[in-house]
Formats: C-alpha cells, structure tokens, sequence
C-alpha cells in the first residue's frame, strides 16, 4: 500500500474557502499542477473536467510528465472517492474521504487487493496548517501528516514522517500567463 500522505496528495483543505473540498468551481480545465516529492519524483495533476457530477484529475509522471500512473475522482463538492491506478489497481473512499476536514474523521477504505479498513482519525486546522492524525481501526496509527494549504484548496506542501511534498508551479490555472 501507498504511504498515507499519498491519500492526501491534492485532496482540498479548508483555509481559503467555505467547502472543505477542492474548489473545482475555482479551477479551469486543463489546470496543471507541478509537484516534487522528497524522493526526487516529479507529477503533474491536470484537472480534466466533470463526468456527471463529479470531478476528474489525472496524475502523470516521467521525465517528460507523459507516463499516467493515475486517475482520481471527486465528488462535487471536491472530495476525494476514489483511486484508479494505470496498473488496474484501485483505492476507494465512503462516503468520501475526510482527511482534509477539521475535526473526526471516518471513512470507509477498500482497495483492489480484498482490503476494507475503517479509517478514524482527527484533524487540527491552525490557519493554512492542518495536522491530521488517525489511522486504520487495529492498527498502530500512521506518522502525523502536517500540510500547508493553498490555492484551490489545495495540500500545496507536506509532510509526512521522513517523506514530503510540495506543489513547484500552477500552469494553465487561471488568466495569468505561466501561472
């Protein structure tokens, strides 16, 4: 299984708006958002657009960022639900994960491999600071994950034990050229 903090990779948190969700309202499609992780690996999430009611991004990687790895569904109000690995592999959430609201947290995790755990945890917002601590039910909880918030609602930045992230550069994501 992925580390924790991948479930938190571009989910929306709640500093600059009244929805805990990605402000997908706010974000144009075609969005492309840049990030590095501590191990040196680079992704590029590129908001797609809405099947239904719910949103679509799509995560590449790869020297040239053209290689997809996954595909992540939201729900209207910016939640993430679900997971769609280029290997045919998934992840779901339910209702919706809740990592990125303040407060408990509880959801429902299953996975492609027979996996469903009950997630409990808390979440602390402190201005653009969330510290989110919990794990699943039986099992000793996961590291802290402590995010920096920002645009879109976004987890510009984390960390998370000795592995981090960070959001370097927004492009096609608003009128601004290079933005």
């Amino acid at each position: 299984m992925k580390t924790f903090a991948l479930c938190l990779a571009l989910i929306g948190l709640p500093a600059f708006a009244d929805t805990a969700g990605i402000r997908f309202d706010q974000m144009p499609v075609g969005c492309k958002i840049y990030g590095r992780y501590s191990s040196g690996e680079k992704v590029i999430d590129v908001y797609v657009g809405k099947s239904g009611a719910k949103h679509v991004m799509k995560t590449y990687q790869g020297p040239s960022g053209k290689t997809l790895i996954r595909t992540t569904t939201y729900s209207s109000d910016g939640l993430m639900l679900r997971k769609d690995w280029a290997d045919g592999n998934w992840e779901s959430f339910k209702p919706a994960s809740c990592v990125n609201v303040p407060g408990r947290c509880s959801y429902t995790y299953r996975n492609s491999d027979g996996a469903e755990q009950k997630y409990q945890g808390t979440n602390t917002l402190k201005g653009t600071r969330l510290v989110n601590e919990g794990g699943f039910v039986g099992q000793p909880p996961f590291s802290p994950v402590v995010s920096t918030l920002g645009r879109f609602n976004l987890q510009e930045a984390y960390v998370e034990g000795d592995t981090s992230f960070k959001v370097t550069k927004y492009e096609n994501c608003d009128d601004t050229p290079g933005s």
